[in-house]
């Protein structure tokens, strides 16, 4: 079985005796006592632990077609990521950061969040799809604590996440020669993108689909005092746009401007503040697919297949702009 996550029962009798069930309410209750699911790698895909965060030993990151090892802060990660579509040597690869899937309830519960898509057999068809669509090589990331990766999802947004991510993009970088990336992100994934920006000097094209950007600017229209992990340690990128490399990057931010999730505005400063250090940077206005105007990462696909082509970015802006909504 894999060990205990980071914050083990111990001692605590009521917390080792409970029966774990994949009841959302049940799991919350389980967060907020701080006791740790005790369950095998194969598993490393349930919901708990989406709740609880786990950890792996290096031995446990067995799996050499899915995974990487990273340390971080003297700490080890396994990082898991499906993949379609790469050889020997890939001058170019997109990598896909997905959303958050971990929502923070007013009482400090947590819980799983639109987590249907959580079988390993699935994320490799999505990740087949997206090669087949588009003719990149694909890579989709799991983030810590997410999809199999080992971490604590409540983390997320902090430095030291964002530096997990990086260390395993390197790795998987190195192990398949790898030159260059064309990144994008959706949501959450899109501030891993815009953190990773301020990072990496072999970025390509770079696509933002309803990003969390400015951190502290949507706290702030929200009405919230921190970030919804929590933490007021986050990492926001638009504090850091003048770090990321002037080196002819492409950089497309897409937003519906009725995103219930992620205002519109923050990704609006975004842009004019990537504008403003000498970015090539794009706002495209599309339309969000779900209830909330906020699912956007079809359309980011699309842009980055624009962008890997060479379009210029104006066609680009035209050719994604949802009509109606402005370009």
């Amino acid at each position: 079985m894999l060990p205990p996550t980071r914050r083990p029962c111990g001692r605590n009798r009521r917390c080792r005796g409970a029966v774990i069930r994949k009841s959302f309410g049940l799991l919350a209750a389980l967060a907020a006592a701080g006791c740790a699911a005790d369950l095998d790698p194969a598993d490393s895909f349930d919901p708990r632990v989406l709740v609880v965060g786990a950890t792996m030993t290096r031995e446990q990151c067995r799996d050499p077609a899915t995974s990487v090892w990273v340390v971080v802060d003297g700490q080890g990660e396994c990082m898991r990521y499906f993949h379609a579509g790469l050889a020997d040597r890939n001058p170019l690869v997109h990598v896909w950061f997905h959303g958050d899937r971990q929502i923070h309830m007013k009482n400090g519960e947590r819980r799983a969040l639109a987590y249907h898509d959580n079988a390993p057999e699935k994320l490799r068809q999505q990740a087949l799809a997206e090669f087949r669509a588009r003719g990149i090589p694909f890579i989709r990331l799991s983030r810590p604590g997410v999809y199999g990766s080992s971490g604590d999802h409540s983390q997320r947004r902090r430095p030291r996440d964002i530096a997990v991510i990086d260390a395993a993009l390197t790795a998987i970088k190195a192990k398949y020669r790898i030159e260059r990336f064309a990144l994008s992100g959706q949501s959450g994934g899109g501030h891993v993108v815009a953190s990773l920006l301020t990072l990496r000097h072999d970025v390509g094209c770079a696509v933002i689909t309803s990003g969390v950007v400015a951190v502290r600017e949507r706290n702030r229209i929200k009405g919230w005092s921190r970030d919804v992990t929590g933490h007021d340690d986050f990492f926001d990128p638009i504090d850091h746009v003048r770090e990321i490399p002037l080196d002819g990057r492409r950089i497309f931010i897409v937003a519906d401007p009725e995103d219930a999730l992620v205002p519109f505005a923050i990704q609006v400063g975004y842009r004019v503040a990537l504008a403003q250090a000498g970015h090539d940077a794009r706002l495209i206005r599309a339309r969000g697919t779900d209830r909330n105007r906020h699912s956007l990462a079809a359309t980011g696909h699309k842009v980055v297949k624009w962008c890997v082509d060479g379009w210029p970015a104006e066609k680009i802006v035209e050719q994604a702009t949802s009509p109606g909504l402005g370009g």
